[in-house]
């Protein structure tokens, strides 16, 4: 039996190193998702660019992703309510991370 040279699994290789490379984090996907509420084109391509430079920068620890985790799922706004509205209100800020109360305590 021959075996395959090494270099057939070269290319395998290097797009699984790009696609862990570009998976997001916590912090990275609640960045972006607060984007979203900034005018689409270049202001929101801004602020993205520069969650992830900020990211890039700090390099979050384990504690501050399970953070942003957290506020991940409490970063939702109730039904019939518009996210980006809402994330200006006190329990939006609150449950996105945006200020230190906690959103246990300041939502209804």
């Amino acid at each position: 039996m021959i075996l395959r040279p090494p270099m057939g699994r070269l290319p395998l290789a290097a797009a699984l190193l790009a696609l862990l490379a570009a998976c997001s984090t916590p912090c990275r996907d609640l960045g972006d998702r607060l984007c979203r509420c900034t005018s689409a084109g270049t202001t929101r391509d801004t602020c993205e660019r520069q969650v992830k430079q900020d990211l890039d920068r700090v390099k979050p620890t384990g504690e501050q992703d399970d953070f942003c985790s957290a506020r991940l799922d409490t970063c939702n706004a109730p039904d019939g309510a518009e996210f980006c509205e809402w994330i200006e209100t006190t329990c939006g800020k609150a449950s996105c991370g945006l200020s230190i109360e906690d959103p246990g305590q300041v939502c209804p």
